[in-house]
């Protein structure tokens, strides 16, 4: 497999050589650190808008607190066919109110094919969480010779 372009469009910081990962119905595993210290790991759906990844959470999850209170972040997103090639995103999320429920919504159409998410009950409190990256790693292992290749950048 030949070494794929590390360039750049739409002032991305993820290299084009891993857009599939993001732009296919991938999940992320987010990592976070709970308010005693601690380290959780939570999988999520999630959307890339071609600069961001962001996620949802509903304000009573035990995910929102830990983010509230600690807004450093790690994900990692696997390619399905190569679980060797996939993407590190370290940074810090920004929180916002889902209140018209547009982002939710948009979830429900990437993984359900469905215009409204179905699962929230009345009163539940949205919130989206945009991932601003400090440092982005891309990484594959060639099939030709099993040798990993760090194509990553850095930002931040």
């Amino acid at each position: 497999m030949p070494k794929p372009a590390d360039t750049h469009s739409n002032n991305s910081s993820i290299p084009e050589s891993h857009y599939d990962i993001v732009k296919g119905n991938n999940y992320a595993q987010v990592a976070m650190v709970m308010p005693n210290g601690s380290l959780a790991n939570n999988v999520v759906a999630f959307v890339w808008d071609g600069e961001y990844v962001r996620f949802s959470t509903l304000k009573a999850r035990q995910k929102y607190k830990n983010l509230a209170g600690d807004q450093r972040v790690a994900l990692c997103i696997v390619d399905p066919a190569n679980p060797w090639r996939y993407l590190e995103i370290r940074g810090n999320v920004e929180i916002t109110d889902d209140t018209d429920r547009s982002f939710i919504n948009s979830i429900a159409k990437k993984y359900m094919n469905q215009d409204v998410y179905p699962f929230d009950q009345p009163g539940d409190q949205r919130v989206t969480f945009t991932v601003k990256p400090t440092r982005i790693r891309a990484e594959y292992v060639h099939s030709d010779d099993g040798k990993p290749e760090n194509i990553g950048i850095q930002r931040g």
